[in-house]
């Protein structure tokens, strides 16, 4: 009997606390994130790591699908050149977001470019592919921080890889 009263309590108990801590994104809404990453690219002859920064803005289509444009630029340094390398790049793309708890995954899929500077690179602007994710963390209705991983093929036997954090602004900020 005392099994039955605690199905019929442990409802109203656990929905309050799943309520209060659902993500709720709508359509049209917005989110603008500020990023730093540890960085690193790989190129035929070169390979260099470094640091980057950037900004992403996301715009909701529905409440789990999103726009995205990306952009950053950072500085690396390459193992076989005396110089640093600089690296620009801009991406735009959809992100799936799984918003249902306080904790929210997320998938970006992209394509754009990087424009790399450096001793002997050859050539300095690459198309790109770009898949990555993350997991965000919702401290109020208007803002997050996360974590979050990109790796970018330039369709032939380059890459360019980031791993970093991020704080995020959404669209009850604006």
């Amino acid at each position: 009997m005392h099994s039955k009263t605690l199905l019929a309590v442990l409802p109203i108990l656990v929905l309050p606390l799943i309520r209060d801590r659902a993500a709720h994104a709508d359509e049209g809404e917005r989110v603008v994130s500020l990023n730093t990453a540890a960085a690193g690219f790989s190129i035929p002859d070169h390979r260099a790591f470094g640091g980057v920064v950037g900004a992403d803005y996301e715009y909701g289509l529905t409440d789990l699908i999103w726009l995205r444009a990306s952009g950053g630029g950072g500085v690396l340094y390459d193992t076989t050149a005396e110089a640093p390398a600089y690296a620009g790049y801009g991406e735009v793309g959809i992100t799936y977001f799984l918003d249902v708890l306080k904790y929210v995954p997320h998938v970006d899929l992209g394509v754009g470019g990087i424009v790399m500077h450096g001793d002997e690179i050859e050539q300095p602007v690459q198309p790109l592919v770009a898949i990555g994710g993350g997991l965000d963390l919702l401290e109020s209705r208007s803002r997050s921080m996360g974590v979050f991983v990109r790796f970018e093929s330039f369709l032939s036997r380059s890459a360019f890889f980031q791993l970093g954090v991020r704080t995020s602004w959404r669209s009850g900020f604006f």
